[in-house]
């Protein structure tokens, strides 16, 4: 059975303490009801890894030893996925299923078919819980960095440095992504890909892609939905590039086992 994770800031540890409050620790205390002994994981948000033991629970705070280190290897070549924004839970389940895959930051956009409304500030904070806890159900040490929502022209007139751009267009008849991967440098160590809203690309917009240096690719000849497509393109591209062979965590530091406290 795997160990049960929680997210602590890395200033909540001091050598070999770890000290948990607020919301972690009273899920660890009233809902899993840990006790004294118990061996937890900690992730703080920096990709490292904390294998630990519960030393004392309070009322607002849990004490724990910290018993091994160990830190993510960065993956062969990152991915920044470019998402327009969608409907209902649409947009929480892509930001979920894409921190599973290990999409390295997330660049929301409103685009001509799609929503247009402007950020709250509510909005991103729930953004980010959401994919800290998809953190912690895969054990992913180092959350996708959420990035403000901005217009789909300026995120592709400014979009984040990286050796490969893809557009996934439904209208693209000639490119694949096969024939796109195979066209790129074999040292390419990062890579910004969009997907549109339920209404798809204008041809505006991927005419102005193309202009920024994006390629557009099809994923085939049947219409996806939305975060179908997202999804789909995001596996592909991990497994194309690599990012799916299995690695082991880099042993940072072990950490010889202290007594169990009293108390």
């Amino acid at each position: 059975m795997s160990l049960r994770r929680f997210f602590i800031h890395p200033t909540d540890i001091t050598g070999k303490t770890a000290i948990l409050t607020g919301s972690e620790a009273h899920h660890l205390r009233t809902v899993l009801r840990l006790t004294p002994g118990a061996p937890i994981t900690f992730f703080d948000g920096t990709g490292t890894r904390y294998q630990a033991r519960i030393e004392q629970i309070l009322k607002d705070r849990v004490t724990a030893t910290i018993i091994e280190q160990t830190r993510d290897l960065e993956p062969k070549v990152c991915l920044h996925l470019g998402q327009a924004l969608l409907k209902g839970q649409k947009m929480d389940l892509i930001l979920q299923k894409a921190t599973e895959l290990g999409v390295n930051a997330i660049w929301p956009f409103s685009s001509e078919h799609g929503i247009h409304k402007p950020q709250r500030e509510t909005q991103l904070d729930r953004w980010q819980r959401i994919v800290l806890e998809a953190c912690k159900q895969c054990d992913r040490a180092k959350p996708p960095e959420i990035h403000d929502t901005r217009e789909i022209t300026d995120l592709m007139a400014h979009p984040p440095p990286c050796d490969m751009r893809l557009i996934f267009w439904e209208h693209e008849t000639r490119q694949t992504l096969h024939e796109a991967l195979a066209a790129q440098d074999k040292d390419c160590r990062s890579a910004f890909f969009l997907l549109g809203p339920e209404g798809g690309f204008s041809e505006n917009e991927v005419a102005c892609a193309q202009k920024e240096g994006f390629t557009p690719v099809s994923l085939g000849p049947r219409i996806l939905r939305a975060e179908t497509a997202t999804l789909t393109a995001t596996a592909i591209l991990q497994f194309s590039l690599g990012n799916l062979d299995p690695i082991q965590p880099k042993i940072h530091e072990e950490i010889p086992c202290a007594p169990l406290s009293k108390g």
